[in-house]
């Protein structure tokens, strides 16, 4: 009676042959990745009036799909937390609904889960390039640097609940890539981040 590892073990023989004839196929990925915002890629998952477009992030796709960089999407944290509506206590912000113990452990957990999934491309070979964030204004994604010279890199407290975790995670695991915001909310603020984008790639 057949085994269950026989047909594993006539395929990894069948593929001996054709790499020994020069028949095996070429791995074509570039193993580069990006962490994107689940909304530059969904705009249906902001905030009622702070979309900046029909669908999304057309660009960004682009210098993706141009520069041969896969992406990884990072769970929106409001939508996780408090739902598309952003149902929260009346007279509270997003912000000061996200940033609250159950908000942060929220937050936290989405941070563990794409920590591991990173984590595991890295193992695997993947390059992760960036943390590609939101707006200035964004409660949970939003990326500002404190401009220190022995840290360059350090994320300010005013940057958004999840973007602080995910970093402090991503450091623990010894993994330290550039956060940037992405700014769509003013098309000469975009072009410029645009452009940092294309360079990183070219530089990868």
């Amino acid at each position: 009676m057949p085994t269950i590892s026989q047909p594993i073990t006539k395929m990894s023989v069948a593929g001996r042959i054709a790499a020994a004839l020069g028949l095996a196929r070429r791995d074509p990925r570039r193993r580069r990745l990006v962490a994107v915002i689940e909304c530059a890629l969904n705009q249906n998952a902001r905030d009622s009036g702070a979309a900046s477009y029909p669908a999304l992030n057309k660009a960004i796709l682009t210098l993706c799909m141009q520069y041969d960089v896969g992406i990884v999407q990072i769970p929106c944290p409001e939508m996780r937390f408090m739902g598309l509506s952003r149902q929260r206590s009346p007279g509270k912000t997003i912000r000061e609904a996200l940033d609250t113990h159950a908000g942060c452990q929220s937050c936290r957990t989405i941070s563990h889960d794409l920590v591991n999934t990173l984590w595991d491309y890295q193992k695997s070979g993947c390059r992760l390039l960036a943390i590609l964030g939101g707006n200035p204004q964004s409660p949970g994604c939003a990326v500002h640097l404190e401009g220190r010279a022995s840290d360059p890199g350090q994320l300010a407290t005013q940057s958004g609940v999840l973007m602080r975790i995910l970093q402090e995670d991503l450091r623990q695991r010894q993994i330290d890539v550039p956060f940037r915001g992405m700014r769509d909310y003013r098309p000469e603020l975009l072009a410029e981040d645009l452009r940092w984008l294309e360079q990183l790639f070219k530089d990868a």
